[in-house]
């Protein structure tokens, strides 16, 4: 015989723990008849759409970190970018000498290469070249001036290559203007010539006449072997002059290539002011205003000037981009001493990350003092135990984050983590719910499915523990029963109640156990019921009403201790109420009508809707009409 559901459905509406009993008039037990006579009531079943569906407030973590006031959240968990800032808010400040010095000579330098400065181009090279080493001694400098310097150094030489090969280009073209001179003086001077006779006819057909014609002597003017080599040597020497202006237009190239590749380097390693600094050396360098950058047009890097930032790539673009990252980082982190100040410490992480990731190495943020940073470093953490706790699925502990995230930042907004929380806590507990409801109709497949889509949604969910302390017992059926019996025998009802699926399996089969148990839950729902009720009608300020309604109640279970502590808590307020309704009862029952019909007159007016006044009014006049 199974158990009925109505009284587990009746324990879900439960809002307090309650204890009311009344034991039945003894009589002889009837004889067991064979059948079950109880109706059943089947639970509505909720149609399941899926664990993760519509029904519930979906938050994936891993797409937007815990997007506090909107997302970020040491964004994107990227791990090694986490552990990286983590690093860097532990860090000392740069502030010691050394660090000091380096800045100096960093400023000292782009001073001399300024193009304000008005020394000569050639002093501003090798004024500022000398710096390089100095600048490179410190660590954080990564040797990079030192790149610096060997890129300059290798332009210089093959600029100086180049100068090499123009001289040498510039005597090959003196050689052939001066071969070019002489066979104009030969073929112009040196005409020794040989006469010869030709035949003429005349008009007649029959006369003839001798002329004389003069021809070049062999090795002499254009005839000679002299005119001849030279202009082989001036075919030769133009040869030679297109092929060494061809690797003198090659190594500038190539010279530029080389350079511009460190220049490049430089700021995909955010090092925006040995960007400047190598920006302003190759405007030194190479004063032919050609500025244009050699990059492949299909390259990605291509893409990233034309399309995605709408300039030509040039070497004037890098050096302004440069400075426009160094402007914004030194805006973010003035946001984030701000922010810090006010105590808004989920912006200053943001601002502060952000800043880092585009400028650690400025001095910026390499100066900022530990202080500051540790500041903010208890929230980053916290903001990753609760992203790491929402995706591992503890909301135990992401619900203890956000309390101490919020109570530590002002402008902590946790809207999305609390209602994924709550959605998640909510999912679990309603399939624990029904896998109970089930487990008392004897389905322990489905009660299976329903606990495995509780642990899906909440691993670590308390109540799982409680279900399987209820399974446990649920074995033990002489077990529950003589704890139902002491709970009895100590009228702690109450109890009983809160383990009503703990219960009803195991009072399913003894008529007498399981007419207690609904007669509890049927009392305990009526008293809540009007507790309920009551607390409605005192919010909204008709407190004679709610204890009226706490006192019909109370009269027919006046050893709920949860109804009488409310009424306790409650009578001071309706003192002059309870007066007169007390007062008007006690002359009724004295025979002084006249009297009580006025104590009841003035509770009508206390509370105008009073059953009770109404109703003694209607008795009391209708007895002194009788007379």
């Amino acid at each position: 015989m199974k158990f009925s559901l109505s009284f587990f459905i009746l324990a879900l509406t439960l809002t307090a723990t309650a204890q009311v009993y009344t034991p039945p008039p003894k009589q002889p037990a009837p004889a067991p008849t064979g059948r079950d006579t109880v109706t059943r009531t089947q639970p509505q079943q909720t149609q399941q759409g899926g664990l993760f569906g519509n029904e519930l407030p979906f938050y994936n973590p891993s797409n937007e970190p815990i997007s506090f006031n909107g997302q970020t959240w040491a964004s994107s968990d990227n791990r090694l970018m986490e552990a990286r800032f983590e690093k860097y808010l532990n860090e000392p400040e740069e502030s010691h000498a050394a660090a000091v010095e380096y800045r100096k000579t960093i400023a000292e330098i782009l001073h001399t290469i300024s193009p304000y400065k008005k020394d000569k181009a050639q002093t501003k090279l090798y004024d500022a070249f000398h710096l390089l080493p100095r600048a490179s001694s410190y660590p954080g400098d990564a040797k990079l001036c030192d790149s610096l310097a060997n890129a300059i150094y290798t332009a210089m030489l093959a600029k100086r290559d180049v100068k090499g090969t123009r001289a040498l280009i510039s005597a090959m073209e003196n050689e052939k203007k001066r071969l070019i001179k002489d066979n104009d003086w030969e073929a112009r001077h040196d005409r020794k010539t040989e006469q010869g006779t030709t035949q003429s006819t005349g008009e007649g057909g029959n006369s003839n006449q001798a002329t004389a014609q003069e021809t070049p002597a062999p090795g002499y003017g254009i005839a000679s072997q002299k005119y001849a080599n030279n202009n082989r040597r001036i075919l030769e020497i133009e040869g030679f002059k297109k092929g060494h202006q061809a690797k003198t237009e090659i190594k500038t190239e190539l010279a530029k290539i080389q350079y511009q590749a460190l220049m490049f380097q430089l700021f995909m390693q955010r090092r925006f002011q040995h960007v400047i600094m190598a920006s302003r050396f190759y405007n030194l360098i190479w004063r032919d205003g050609d500025g244009k950058l050699y990059i492949d047009e299909k390259s990605e890097v291509h893409k990233l000037f034309t399309q995605n930032l709408g300039v030509s790539p040039t070497v004037s673009t890098l050096d302004s981009l440069a400075n426009e990252a160094i402007r914004d980082i030194d805006k973010g982190v003035e946001a984030f001493k701000f922010l810090v100040a006010e105590e808004e410490l989920e912006s200053a992480s943001k601002r502060l990350a952000e800043s880092y990731i585009v400028g650690e190495f400025m001095p910026a943020i390499a100066s900022l003092p530990r202080q500051k940073k540790r500041q903010v470093l208890k929230f980053v953490r916290g903001s990753n135990v609760l992203l790491n706790a929402i995706q591992a699925k503890d909301y135990a502990k992401a619900k203890e984050m956000v309390i101490s995230l919020k109570s530590s930042a002002k402008d902590f907004d946790a809207t999305k983590a609390e209602a994924a929380i709550a959605g998640f806590t909510r999912a679990s507990n309603m399939s624990i719910t029904a896998a109970k409801s089930f487990m008392i109709q004897g389905d322990h497949d489905k009660a299976a499915e329903e606990i495995r889509k509780a642990t899906e949604a909440w691993p670590q969910n308390p109540k799982l523990a409680e279900f399987d302390e209820l399974m446990k017992s649920g074995g033990t059926i002489a077990q529950a029963r003589n704890d139902f019996d002491r709970l009895f025998s100590e009228s702690n009802y109450r109890e009983v109640v809160k383990r009503v699926y703990e219960f009803g399996p195991a009072v399913n089969d003894d008529t007498t156990r399981k007419a207690q148990l609904e007669q509890v839950v049927g009392n305990i729902r009526t008293i809540d019921t009007a507790l309920v009720s009551a607390e409605k009608m005192d919010r909204l300020g008709q407190q004679y009403a709610a204890w009226e309604e706490l006192t019909n109640v109370s009269e027919r279970f006046p050893d709920d201790p949860v109804l009488n502590q409310r009424m306790r808590e409650m009578a001071p307020r309706v003192a002059e109420f309870t007066q007169a309704i007390e007062s008007a009862k006690e002359k009724e029952s004295d025979g002084h009508l006249g009297s009580a019909l006025s104590w009841f007159y003035q509770a009508k007016h206390l509370h105008p809707g009073s059953e009770t006044a109404q109703e003694g009014i209607k008795r009391l006049a209708k007895a002194v009409l009788t007379k």
